[in-house]
């Protein structure tokens, strides 16, 4: 099987779990207004101190309204703005006003060298806002359609699409995007300098500014900050 193939294959069992799970996620939406019906939920991270935020591209296909839930805050509306299917990339805007953001790495990590963190959301069906932080390794490098993507070593769940993937320094390493169906334990996430690149393709100068409470921070802290509960509806 050529390692496109299985990728493919990847990808396409890490979706469809998420649209299997549609009837624990629903039970899962903090709130759902009787005339909407919940399709996926994700996690989606800021990019910028104007309220843009990433996560994958198919957490949000098809919405007819997405909502972003800020740790305890009431949620808020989210404009999908531009798609990169390749790379199943999302950007978002929430008008929502941040004195911190995602910031690249200098030297991206090496296979089997750095520990990884990385946070998902809507997990658990009675308590989607609580998020689960997850610690893993960059075990490699694979392609799809020509771009590299990072393969984690990691148990990663539907509720990870679109999560950051962070280092020790705090630095983003990428964002998840799939997971492996024979291998639990090994995930997918696009690359920071793709990220970077697709921003960059849509005007927006982000990742330049690192979290305040970082250097002081836990790495749970700033993930907990930096990424929220995203969830997409339909009308009835």
């Amino acid at each position: 099987m050529t390692a496109n193939r299985l990728l493919a294959l990847v990808m396409a069992a890490f979706m469809a779990c998420s649209t299997a799970r549609h009837g624990v996620a629903a039970s899962a939406r903090p709130a759902s207004p009787a005339d909407t019906t919940l399709l996926r939920s994700g996690t989606a991270f800021i990019v910028s101190r104007d309220g843009y935020m990433l996560t994958s591209a198919h957490v949000v296909r098809g919405c007819q309204k997405i909502e972003i839930w800020p740790g305890n805050a009431p949620p808020l509306a989210a404009r999908l703005v531009a798609v990169d299917d390749q790379l199943d990339i999302a950007l978002l805007s929430t008008k929502r006003m941040v004195d911190f953001a995602a910031m690249p790495p200098a030297v991206p990590l090496k296979a089997g060298q750095a520990v990884i963190y990385t946070i998902g959301f809507g997990l658990t069906p009675s308590t989607p806002r609580v998020p689960v932080l997850t610690q893993g390794f960059i075990d490699g490098t694979t392609w799809r359609d020509g771009r590299p993507l990072l393969v984690i070593r990691a148990r990663l769940y539907e509720g990870n699409s679109g999560g950051p993937v962070i280092d020790t320094r705090g630095a983003l390493q990428g964002m998840v995007i799939g997971r492996y169906v024979t291998r639990p334990d090994l995930s997918v996430a696009v690359r920071s300098k793709e990220i970077a690149g697709f921003l960059k393709a849509h005007g927006i100068e982000s990742m330049s500014l690192r979290l305040r409470a970082q250097a002081g921070g836990s790495r749970s802290e700033q993930l907990s900050t930096m990424a929220s509960l995203v969830q997409c509806a339909q009308a009835r």
